[in-house]
């Protein structure tokens, strides 16, 4: 190096860096463990409305899982949409991933809410 030369230095400093990846991390493991909870809350209302005789299991898949059992069910969605998370989690390097995880997390929190929405509807058809 030149004497009295400056360095440039390109990009973020190194804890910056550091920061932002952890940071990033954080958010990921909230966003698959939001999806992961949820799903177990979906499936449960699932089989409420199912139990009710206010809906079907329109996935063919899930439907032959419920069709053995509600045990089989449960485990089956579990089993899958875990699986897919630890997907997305181990590509977590790669933005489509990590864009498919929060992806489905907004998902699974709109239909937490309409799950929600309806419990007045399910509380007045299981008072009948």
């Amino acid at each position: 190096m030149v004497s009295g030369a400056m360095s440039v230095q390109v990009g973020p400093p190194a804890a910056m860096s550091y920061i932002m990846r952890e940071t990033t991390r954080s958010k990921l493991s909230m966003a698959a463990y939001a999806v992961i909870i949820l799903n177990l809350v979906d499936a449960m209302f699932t089989l409420v409305y199912i139990k009710m005789g206010m809906a079907t299991e329109g996935n063919p898949l899930m439907g032959q899982a419920l069709s053995h059992s509600p045990v089989g069910f449960m485990a089956c969605k579990l089993a899958l949409v875990s699986g897919g998370v630890l997907l997305l989690w181990r590509l977590r390097h790669r933005k489509s991933a990590m864009t498919g995880l929060f992806a489905t997390t907004a998902a699974y929190t709109c239909l937490f809410a309409y799950h929600l929405s309806a419990v007045p509807h399910l509380i007045d058809v299981a008072s009948r």
